[in-house]
């Protein structure tokens, strides 16, 4: 029955967004919480400052990876609405996780994976231009909202006659801007902080997180 399909599509989904590579990782490195690490936030950006290069590639691989077998799983399962469906409910596992009591990251790196399993020269092109805002600006923030809002546009370009798939990213896009507001407000302002190249971890492993 296609309803059941897509509440196991949605449902899936939701629970493999909700298992967060950042606060998985920075826990097994370090003993500590991510969110109460850095910028408070729990995706790779922040994974980054706290535990250096080398963790952080495993938070990448995790983040990406979960939304690939999503998307892929929902596909098989019930095509392009199964996919559209997955694509979504990925993002909001990823944002507001069950099993971290709804504080996750920003979703920009799911994202990101689940357009390259659609299409990965719309991937290739936002990777580029996130590289290159992030390396002439070094703001990941700008990087991230950029590439966000030219998500949609890129993939209606590719794919004019896919608007369910069009109007998902479009939607993904304007979460993904609306999450980093905070962020703008700092661009603006002229207090964003800007990534350092950073080899090792920010914390002593096991440290334990302080009472609040």
């Amino acid at each position: 029955m296609p309803f059941l399909k897509i509440l196991i599509c949605a449902v899936g989904s939701y629970l493999l967004g909700s298992i967060n590579s950042g606060i998985i990782i920075t826990k097994c490195f370090t003993g500590l919480d991510l969110r109460t690490q850095g910028s408070g936030n729990a995706g790779s950006t922040n994974a980054y400052r706290v535990l250096g290069v080398w963790p952080t590639l495993l938070v990448v691989l995790g983040d990406a990876l979960k939304g690939v077998i999503a998307i892929a799983g929902s596909w098989l399962i019930l095509g392009d609405i199964g996919r559209a469906c997955s694509f979504l409910f990925v993002i909001l596992g990823h944002v507001h996780p069950l099993f971290y009591g709804f504080r996750g990251g920003k979703g920009v790196l799911t994202t990101a994976a689940m357009v390259a399993v659609f299409d990965w020269r719309i991937a290739v092109i936002l990777v580029i231009v996130f590289v290159i805002v992030v390396a002439l600006t070094r703001y990941v923030s700008l990087g991230s909202v950029i590439g966000a809002m030219l998500m949609p546009v890129l993939v209606y370009l590719f794919y004019p006659d896919r608007i369910v798939f069009t109007f998902c990213t479009l939607f993904a896009a304007m979460w993904i801007v609306i999450l980093h507001k905070d962020n703008l407000i700092r661009l603006k302002n002229g207090t964003e902080s800007k990534i350092t190249l950073k080899k090792h971890m920010s914390v002593p492993a096991k440290e334990k997180p302080k009472d609040q």
